[in-house]
């Protein structure tokens, strides 16, 4: 759990700044969504897993409130609104890194700030 731990703060980390990167392009004023916590990226990880299990035709199904689709367990662990906004701005690295025009492009930056096990690799 030591090193997932360490992808999940990236995550939530990388998630954060592509959003606020996000709000900073918009033209007026935007209602602004209250930071991704350790405990949310977690269970939005398990959960977007666990979907594998119990397929339906739309994301948006997971948490339909119709009777022959109704699955409460989704809506009971996160709310849609938040499970969309968490998927929307899933980042893994900062854009504002990325390379300039003319300069080598990095093929790896965006898993290259990912933490990795001690194998004595860099």
């Amino acid at each position: 759990m030591l090193f997932f731990t360490d992808i999940f703060l990236l995550l939530m980390e990388h998630t954060d700044i592509y959003y606020k990167q996000h709000l900073d392009r918009q033209a007026g004023p935007s209602r602004r969504l209250s930071d991704i916590v350790l405990p949310e990226i977690m269970t939005f990880t398990a959960l977007a897993l666990q979907m594998g299990h119990i397929l339906k035709d739309t994301l948006y199904d997971y948490w339909s409130r119709l009777i022959q689709m109704h699955t409460p367990f989704y809506g009971e662990i996160i709310t849609q609104d938040r499970f969309l906004h968490i998927l929307r701005f899933l980042h893994f690295a900062d854009n504002s890194q990325r390379t300039e025009p003319g300069e080598e492009y990095d093929r790896i930056l965006k898993i290259s700030s990912f933490p990795h096990p001690e194998s004595g690799l860099p």
